[in-house]
């Protein structure tokens, strides 16, 4: 019993995913805007919110973190927006094909 118990809960957790995680494993959106981050944010935010309303925007030293945090799953999808010259720096984070329609989304917003 103790040994189903220790495995239900490794294959528990071997499916959250980190915002580390998601960085590790590179942006499916890298580019550039003419918006500052702020109005990215306030664009994107409720987009994804649209589809989770659990999305959070918090303000970090360089711009935004636009994350979903989903309880025994992690963070599914995340998009760091930073200030840059003329604009903002978009990168955009899933965890699989599956979240691709929340990129095409953050796309949109460019």
């Amino acid at each position: 019993m103790r040994i189903l118990i220790v495995g239900l809960g490794l294959s528990l957790l071997a499916g959250c995913v980190s915002p580390a995680d998601l960085e590790e494993n590179g942006p499916v959106l890298d580019s550039l805007t003419q918006k500052s981050a702020r109005d990215y944010s306030k664009c994107l935010t409720p987009k994804w919110q649209d589809f989770n309303a659990r999305v959070a925007s918090t303000e970090t030293e360089s711009g935004y973190r636009i994350r979903l945090d989903i309880d025994m799953v992690g963070t599914p999808v995340m998009a760091l927006v930073e200030e840059a010259a003329g604009g903002a720096k978009v990168r955009v984070y899933i965890r699989n094909s599956t979240w691709s329609n929340w990129a095409s989304v953050a796309r949109s917003c460019i």
